[in-house]
């Protein structure tokens, strides 16, 4: 069986305000492969429990395991040795309730990134931005790669 991800608890990568800032964070690291979906999942319905999110855990659950599954398949260069190959998870909740959704990966570039969000290339961003979030991408401050970020208001998604 696999061990799941160790919680811990960090401040919340320092790009990109949401508008509010972060109340609580915790990060996970992931391995750069298929088995950081199930992780993700597992972890991130713990996350959201410890956080008293008042949203759709299974909302949050799918825009995670969306945003891991690009990470995975588009985020890891092949330059990158295998024990290095890895992703970064960050869940937060801000002042006004929503969730927070930071998926760290190891490659900069985005090519066409709101076309993706709209679902004119690939469909994995526009299914996030389907269940109600908000998506943004932003290079860190230090280090490599980027982060593509999924605010989620609490509540039901409005159709």
């Amino acid at each position: 069986m696999t061990a799941e991800p160790p919680l811990l608890a960090l401040p919340l990568h320092a790009a990109a305000p949401t508008g509010a800032p972060a109340a609580r964070s915790f990060t996970t690291q992931l391995p750069g492969d298929p088995r950081a979906l199930y992780l993700s999942r597992v972890w991130v319905r713990r996350i959201v429990t410890v956080l008293c999110w008042r949203g759709d855990v299974l909302r949050a659950v799918e825009a995670v395991t969306r945003l891991v599954d690009n990470g995975v398949r588009h985020g890891i260069p092949s330059s990158v040795p295998p024990p290095e190959q890895q992703l970064t998870l960050s869940i937060a909740t801000d002042d006004t309730g929503s969730l927070i959704i930071d998926v760290a990966d190891l490659n900069p570039a985005f090519p066409d990134f709101e076309a993706a969000v709209s679902g004119e290339r690939g469909c994995g961003l526009w299914q996030v931005a389907s269940l109600g979030a908000r998506v943004t991408r932003f290079l860190p401050h230090e280090g490599r790669g980027k982060t593509v970020r999924a605010v989620l208001a609490p509540g039901p998604v409005g159709l």
